[in-house]
């Protein structure tokens, strides 16, 4: 065909759509810091859901006791949150489970973890997303991060109501079960559709991810699937520490859920939560545990995680932060405080950085009450 010369009225429109285009990168609209980190969860103190043997505190009972802290100031400031590795409690461990006071529909998710309380027997930490919509598995559940007692590899893992399978394609993990039903037959109860870690790439959990300084997991939740990222320290794209994340760039991720799934039909109103629980119904289950290397410790992970408080003094989270882009431009703050919405309120906070301060054993610093 002879060659074309657009009107101008459609090389304007042309070069709107590449500005448009670009202005839909993804943008920052949430950051959780050591600034404001205690502020932006909610701490809490029930029974826990997966009968672990774990005593979960309320704010002011974790501040006091030491199992929250700031370690640093300013720019190298992180979220010391750790466990009770002192006493002998029968009662269970003491330790802390947040959830983010905002939920989510959609974003980018990346965290930055300094350490981690993985790999010692009895543990079970994760960071992940949950609905608070109904019932559980309504509005679905995303582990990012997650594994028991001395394992080595993270795995990720949803959790659903009936209609959602993913498919071993386009990531570098491995499935271990492919429905994210939480009934689905022929899977153990409440197991959803897991992928574990590609195995012999080291540094995804526990103590080997530790010993390179952490790292970062970004996980992509789209309309068209869920996607799970991890870079090691040495290795964090250079677009997200400038804050400008760009997925494209990154490469095959470790874990996509997509396929047989409707994501949106699946997961809704998404909040962050991060805890560390002990033993319960996956990491002192008998057929787990004694399965592991930590039976030669202890007949039952219970006993071993109450008479052995010494064994979790490394069991704390180092969080630098937590940040959740959204696709497109956002709001200016004048925008926003014209419109009166979320973006540009601010509240009162329960307890302030200016609260901060009797040192701990392992050099932090705690948020003290009254």
């Amino acid at each position: 065909m002879g060659r074309f010369r657009a009107p101008h009225f459609l090389t304007v429109l042309a070069s709107t759509s590449l500005i448009n285009t670009a202005l839909a990168a993804y943008s920052l609209a949430d950051s959780y810091t050591a600034s404001n980190w205690f502020d932006s969860f909610i701490f809490f103190d029930g029974k826990d859901p997966t009968n672990g043997f774990v005593q979960y505190k309320d704010l002011k009972s974790a501040a006091k006791s030491g199992l929250i802290a700031i370690e640093g100031s300013g720019a190298n400031a992180a979220v010391y949150m750790g466990v009770d590795h002192k006493t002998k409690d029968p009662a269970g461990r003491a330790s802390v489970r947040i959830s983010s006071k905002k939920s989510f529909n959609h974003g980018l998710f990346i965290f930055d973890i300094e350490h981690n309380p993985g790999s010692i027997c009895g543990t079970w930490p994760a960071f992940w997303l949950l609905s608070d919509s109904g019932k559980w598995p309504m509005g679905g559940e995303v582990d990012i991060f997650e594994g028991v007692n001395e394992q080595s590899d993270n795995k990720m893992t949803l959790h659903t109501t009936p209609g959602c399978q993913i498919q071993n394609t386009d990531f570098s993990g491995q499935v271990e079960t492919p429905n994210c039903d939480v009934n689905a037959p022929g899977q153990g109860a409440n197991m959803g559709c897991g992928i574990l870690y590609p195995k012999g790439k080291a540094h995804s959990y526990g103590k080997k991810m530790n010993a390179v300084g952490g790292g970062v997991y970004a996980t992509m939740w789209t309309s068209q699937d869920i996607r799970v990222y991890h870079f090691p320290r040495s290795a964090i794209p250079s677009d997200i520490t400038a804050g400008k994340p760009n997925p494209a760039k990154w490469g095959m991720p470790a874990a996509k859920f997509a396929a047989g799934c409707d994501i949106d039909k699946h997961f809704s109103g998404l909040n962050i939560i991060f805890n560390t629980a002990f033993c319960g119904d996956w990491a002192g289950d008998a057929s787990v545990w004694d399965k592991s290397t930590c039976k030669a410790k202890a007949p039952t992970c219970k006993e071993y995680v109450q008479h052995n408080p010494e064994a979790f003094k490394d069991a704390y989270w180092m969080i630098r932060s937590v940040k959740v882009y959204q696709e497109g431009k956002m709001k200016s703050r004048r925008d926003s405080e014209a419109a009166g919405d979320a973006f540009a309120q601010t509240t009162m906070p329960e307890m302030s950085l200016a609260d901060i301060s009797s040192p701990i054993d392992n050099g932090s610093s705690v948020l003290h009450s009254e």
